[in-house]
């Protein structure tokens, strides 16, 4: 299966076996994350697996999860630093999913170890072979509908309501889905909506559960061979908005 249709498969795992990962797949996880888009290429990003099958690592956090394997992404801590490392992780985590591997994505977790130098740990993903299902039902995902999501403008095509069927997949920080879109036939506005509590933390999520959410529009739209431009039109962001902030407008175009 291809990352698209891993989206609708893919679950958080949370407990996980302590069995040893084909050293060759590990490669091939590096090798892949290696070549994922980046949402802001001028951000320097780097990727490691940490290997915890001796229960060894000293793991750290509010939220941690204990596993056989954490993927550490290290990043440049520049703005939009966040997004575009939920941007680049999620296809890793989709292609992860497709090769039997149980994964989650953890927040305020510290996994013992260097960081590159002017890099900082930006978020970790524990991961392992699966104790429970690997694989759910899409119907069963806990996430709102559409109609709750979307201010629909225009009539819209199969292929921008698939797209939107992906997007409404998206894993979240605490599944807050902290996404609001204004849907027209070629294009959809992208907002984020404020935060109760607006932390560091809290911020920091949010704008990576962003991130997976447009890596999701991003792979539906080329699975369903439309062509995808994400542009922030200033415009837009010199708006005011009463629930949320304007993110970027994607155009969709077959």
């Amino acid at each position: 299966m291809n990352l698209y249709q891993m989206i609708f498969k893919r679950r958080s795992i949370r407990k996980f076996k302590y069995e040893a990962v084909p050293e060759q797949l590990l490669k091939d996880i590096l090798a892949f994350a290696g070549c994922v888009a980046t949402l802001c290429p001028e951000i320097s990003i780097k990727m490691e697996i940490k290997e915890n099958i001796e229960k060894d690592l000293h793991v750290k956090g509010l939220w941690k999860v204990e596993a056989p394997y954490y993927l550490v992404f290290y990043s440049e801590e520049k703005e939009g630093y966040m997004m575009n490392a939920g941007y680049v992780l999620e296809p890793v985590l989709l292609y992860m999913t497709g090769k039997g591997l149980g994964t989650c994505y953890l927040g305020s977790t510290r996994i013992p170890g260097a960081e590159p130098a002017g890099m900082k740990a930006a978020i970790a993903v524990a991961f392992g072979y699966p104790k429970s299902l690997l694989y759910r039902d899409p119907a069963t995902a806990k996430r709102l509908p559409l109609k709750e999501l979307c201010v629909f403008k225009d009539e819209i095509g199969e292929p921008v309501k698939n797209i939107l069927k992906a997007v409404r997949l998206a894993p979240s920080a605490m599944n807050t889905q902290p996404w609001r879109f204004i849907v027209y036939h070629d294009r959809i506005y992208i907002f984020s909506c404020k935060e109760f509590l607006p932390s560091q933390t809290m911020v920091a999520m949010r704008d990576l559960s962003m991130g997976i959410m447009l890596s999701h529009l991003s792979i539906a739209a080329e699975e369903l061979w439309l062509n995808l431009k994400i542009e922030v039109e200033a415009q837009m962001v010199k708006k005011s908005y009463k629930s949320g902030a304007y993110v970027a407008t994607a155009f969709l175009l077959e």
